[in-house]
């Protein structure tokens, strides 16, 4: 009887647990540079840089079970083949690559997953403190490089809302610089590239959003156990 009892909650475990992966997501990004892109001689101006609020953090990989927003490890990656080629490519340079869990919510209840890179830094940022900086150039960030965000919700379709922000150094030719821009984005070298589109998306399916400048891979599958 007791061994009857045994497989029963292995069995009921093993139906949980796939009920539960069945309703949550891989999400996987790659955000790319163009090295060479074809600006022919059109001009570029700083574009005006806002962070949402309510942004959630990702977080670290060592939490255990499925928490959301959680970062996966690199072995879960199912675009490391198209890394590879952005890393072996003499047109193109990767610059952010992360993949993360996230239950399958309909709009009014999605979040936007807050996207950040940061110059040589190879720490995916994750959710670590709400305190507030206490000195104002701490929100300059003068080496930051993307910043954004990117929502996924579900309905009767699947939907994808990217906002980036591109912190590139443009030659001076192909730039319109405003004063106030620069000194808030903390450099005279950068200028503040948007990338900004909603999209009906399709599971496991890879997706590309372009820009003259830089674009973003994205892929969103059922989450494997």
């Amino acid at each position: 009887m007791n061994q009857i009892k045994s497989l029963f909650v292995v069995f009921f475990l093993i139906i949980s647990n796939s009920v539960v992966a069945a309703s949550w997501y891989q999400v996987e990004v790659i955000v790319f540079d163009r090295l060479y892109p074809n600006l022919d001689g059109e001009q570029w101006q700083n574009e005006e840089f806002k962070i949402r609020d309510n942004l959630v953090e990702l977080e670290p990989a060592s939490a255990e079970g499925f928490v959301p927003y959680k970062v996966l490890d690199k072995s879960r990656n199912r675009l490391s083949g198209v890394y590879r080629v952005f890393k072996l490519s003499s047109e193109y340079r990767p610059l952010y690559h992360v993949s993360w869990q996230q239950e399958a919510t309909e709009r009014r209840k999605s979040r936007y997953v807050h996207i950040q890179k940061l110059d040589g830094d190879a720490v995916i940022p994750v959710a670590t403190t709400t305190e507030e900086p206490e000195f104002i150039e701490q929100l300059n960030m003068p080496d930051r490089i993307i910043d954004g965000s990117i929502r996924i919700r579900s309905g009767f379709y699947l939907h994808a809302d990217i906002d980036l922000s591109y912190f590139k150094q443009i030659p001076a030719e192909n730039k319109v610089l405003r004063t106030s821009e620069e000194s808030f984005t903390g450099g005279f070298d950068k200028t503040v590239v948007k990338l900004k589109e909603t999209r009906k998306i399709k599971l496991n399916e890879i997706h590309y959003f372009d820009h003259p400048m830089y674009g973003v891979i994205l892929q969103v599958s059922r989450l494997s156990k």
